[in-house]
């Protein structure tokens, strides 16, 4: 380079030390960490592996390698408004620069994604160990319980192979989460995957097998119906029982109402009301009491003024399902509040308030508020599981009809508030959202494009008209807050959508009814020939099948209103 003067010529010393600084680093440092650093065959394994990761992110020198990336940037900038340089000499040093923050920039994608996979990998071995405990658990309880002969099977055993069923039931949940981790880590090309894969088939096998043989118990119950030699459950068959559980339950329904109506005017009362009207609240509190609360109060005036009392008005008739349906369209406000929540934990997460915890003290509460906050996800969550037992013991067909049809609509509400959060994450659709239709359901899938090798992990959104591909942004480390650990709102960005019109679905791929995959084709207008194919692989069969029957019954309605219309333009 050609310098004219003394303080420019330092500059470029500088500047040249700087990046050699950093290339060093990238080469001998971070590099070699990131290429070397493996996921852990083990749940212990992986979070030493996070610890190690962490520490090597705090110590390593990093920070100190982005400010050297800033200074560059500061300098060049400096060198080149000094006018001193030739064309020649200014594009070398341009052109050494943009490599090397080129460089830094896809070191950062390797943390960013090394990072996710980390995370990934322990939520993997969590889930997998859940399933692997559960079983070496559960096990030797069934294979007694298997033994069991038909004539034998006595009310006790019943409710052992009942408790049995339901533990099935609720762990199969993180088997699904150890699933669907394992999709995602699928895209890494991490050393790792090779023993993750093998975990994931040990698992799944014992999965099946203590599957089968809990279904092998089951039939002992259905075989000593057959008989009747059994004494099956009390309950079901005294009418007495019946009616009486019925009544126990619709108290239990109305009491532990009651105490939620009690916490969320200490809410409304005890912290809201208190935030905008003391004079000693921080600014602060009183500024952002929409993002803390949210719509509680409205959640509140409905269950305290319209819901507990017409349940209390319910335990005569015992028509607790109309109760329900009745007031369908209140729950709706439960979706806006799960959609806030997030922003609620995050706000409060970073203040140490002591008005708040003079707040605590003064309602007496043992939990804080962030606590309490949680309390209507936590309820809508427990509503359908009352509905479900009063179903089993009802023994009016009109009352179970009402009942069934309650359980539902209340078994929709978390899952509506659920699929809100997670399009509200969607960023980059520039559309119509009225061409698509309301939001009927969406799911993490790995999805392989027109006969594609390799999956790309993708979030499907179905509409009413449409069906929307993204795809989710690497997870955020969650916030620490002094009790818990705060999930970010899930993210995703918009790749395509497609009509229902342009869209076949073919059920089995390869005719295999137990594959955990089916295929979307997309035609374009006017073309037999489909331009583009979807493999979509679910986290299991019951996904698959839930996801097909959907599109199939939405592609059905879609026929029949084009049939329909074509025939009025014939007429």
């Amino acid at each position: 380079a050609v310098v004219s003067t003394q303080s420019t010529g330092e500059q470029i010393s500088l500047f040249f030390s700087c990046i050699r600084d950093v290339q060093d680093w990238l080469t001998n440092v971070g590099h070699p960490f990131i290429s070397s650093h493996a996921l852990g065959t083990a749940l212990e394994q992986a979070k030493t592996g996070k610890s190690t990761f962490l520490r090597f992110l705090a110590t390593s020198g990093l920070d100190g390698t982005k400010q050297k990336i800033g200074q560059c940037s500061k300098t060049l900038s400096v060198i080149l408004n000094s006018q001193f340089l030739d064309d020649r000499s200014a594009n070398i040093i341009r052109d050494t620069f943009a490599r090397t923050e080129v460089d830094w920039k896809g070191f950062g994608l390797e943390v960013q994604e090394h990072g996710r996979d980390i995370e990934l990998t322990i939520e993997f071995f969590e889930a997998a160990e859940h399933v692997s405990t559960y079983i070496a658990n559960e096990e030797k309880a069934s294979s007694q319980l298997l033994n069991t002969k038909t004539d034998s099977v006595t009310p006790d055993v019943v409710s052992d192979i009942t408790k049995l069923r339901q533990s099935l039931r609720q762990t199969s949940d993180r088997m699904d989460l150890c699933h669907s981790k394992f999709i995602e880590l699928s895209a890494s090309t991490n050393a790792t995957l090779k023993h993750i894969r093998s975990v994931k088939t040990r698992v799944d096998s014992d999965w099946t097998r203590f599957s089968e043989q809990v279904r092998s118990v089951e039939k002992l119950v259905e075989a000593s119906e057959e008989d009747k030699n059994s004494v099956t459950s009390l309950e079901m068959k005294d009418e007495d029982n019946a009616y009486r559980n019925t009544k126990l339950l619709i108290q239990e329904l109305v009491n532990t109402e009651q105490a939620y109506v009690d916490d969320l005017k200490a809410i409304v009362t005890g912290y809201k009301e208190r935030i905008e009207t003391s004079p000693d609240c921080p600014k602060i509190l009183k500024c952002n009491t929409g993002t803390i609360f949210g719509n509680i109060e409205d959640i509140y005036n409905f269950h305290c003024k319209i819901f507990l009392a017409d349940l209390q008005r319910s335990m005569e008739s015992a028509s607790v399902g109309a109760v329900f349906s009745t007031n369908i369209k209140n729950f709706d406000m439960y979706a806006t509040y799960c959609k806030n929540k997030p922003h609620s934990e995050n706000f409060l997460s970073g203040v140490e308030m002591p008005f708040l915890s003079q707040c605590q003290k003064e309602l007496n509460h043992v939990l804080d508020l962030s606590s309490y906050l949680l309390k209507p996800v936590q309820r809508i969550m427990k509503y359908h599981l009352i509905l479900e037992k009063l179903i089993k013991y009802s023994r009016s067909a009109k009352r179970k009809e009402e009942l069934s049809q309650a359980l539902k609509i209340m078994a929709q509400v978390p899952r509506y508030a659920n699929d809100a959060i997670h399009l509200m994450g969607l960023e980059g659709f520039t559309g119509n959202w009225d061409d698509l239709g309301q939001l009927l359901q969406q799911e993490n899938f790995l999805v392989f494009v027109n006969g594609g090798k390799k999956p790309t992990p993708r979030q499907i959104f179905i509409f009413e008209r449409a069906v929307l591909f993204s795809k989710p942004a690497p997870p955020k480390k969650p916030l620490q807050s002094r009790k818990m650990s705060i999930s970010p709102s899930p993210k995703y960005s918009y790749k395509c959508h497609y009509p229902l019109a342009q869209l076949g679905l073919t059920r089995f791929v390869q005719d295999d009814t137990n594959s955990v995959q089916f295929q979307l084709s997309v035609f374009k207008k006017d073309q037999r020939n489909a331009c583009e194919s979807f493999i979509i692989q679910s986290a299991s069969t019951a996904v698959r099948d839930r996801w097909v029957e959907r599109i199939e019954s939405l592609l059905f309605s879609q026929f029949t209103i084009l049939k329909s219309r074509a025939a009025s333009n014939i007429l």
